[in-house]
């Protein structure tokens, strides 16, 4: 009877499906916290590993019982107390230079884990621009101060506004991607409406994104002038 209620007990184990959800994770102030706090540990503790020997230690063992004294009926040997003045006059294990070298670590870790955390909120923010996850991930540096760039609102040539917008950002060596973001604010009216219709996640590039500004206002673009012109002089005197 109990191997019959075992097998029946296991078979509705085996049937009863495992429900997995995905969730998204979201880093709380005391989330980020902790994980600093356990990648300092860890750090100190991979550095005693490597730095302090087994016979340091023991040393150190022993120094921590020096001050409990002898039993009753047992008196310290001169080579414990030889050990003993060694262990003593060993220096620390950790200098302060390296220390802090550890500290240094962990707040670069920080500022990393703070510079993810704001990249996801970036993205996560504008779901549905236009522009693909990797653009949005790049964060502009505070302290880069943004040019007077041109404007355009649909009624002008584009390859005009391309050219000049391209002329001033060459002078600040930019990424493709803040090159793209930039170029977005120089967009009003039809322009902005434009771009903001643009299919979510569709633009990757700066070149993509100018080649289709450029093939939608194509028919705003400037007729170039013949190079036979004719000039007035020339039209009196076809006219006589």
């Amino acid at each position: 009877m109990e191997g019959t209620s075992r097998r029946d007990n296991r078979s509705e184990d085996e049937e009863t499906p495992v429900r997995r959800e995905d969730q998204f994770v979201r880093l709380t102030q005391v989330d980020v916290q902790r994980m600093i706090d356990e990648a300092s540990r860890k750090a100190l503790v991979e550095f005693e590993r490597r730095t302090i020997t087994p016979a340091a230690k023991e040393g150190m063992v022993r120094k921590l019982f020096m001050g409990k004294g002898p039993e009753k009926g047992q008196s310290r040997t001169c080579s414990d107390e030889a050990s003993s003045r060694r262990v003593a006059a060993r220096p620390p294990g950790i200098s302060k230079a390296e220390v802090d070298h550890v500290s240094r670590q962990i707040e670069r870790l920080g500022l990393e884990i703070d510079d993810l955390k704001r990249r996801g909120e970036i993205v996560a923010q504008n779901r549905n621009s236009p522009f693909a996850n990797k653009i949005l991930a790049e964060v502009v540096d505070h302290n880069f101060r943004f040019p007077d760039l041109p404007k355009y609102d649909g009624t002008k040539d584009p390859q005009e506004h391309v050219a000049a917008f391209e002329l001033v950002m060459n002078l600040y060596e930019q990424t493709d991607s803040i090159n793209s973001m930039l170029f977005v604010t120089t967009l009003t009216g039809k322009a902005q409406e434009w771009f903001m219709n643009l299919p979510s996640s569709s633009i990757e590039s700066f070149e993509q994104l100018v080649q289709k500004f450029a093939f939608h206002f194509a028919s705003k673009r400037k007729a170039k002038r013949s190079a036979r012109t004719c000039l007035p002089s020339d039209r009196g005197r076809m006219n006589h």
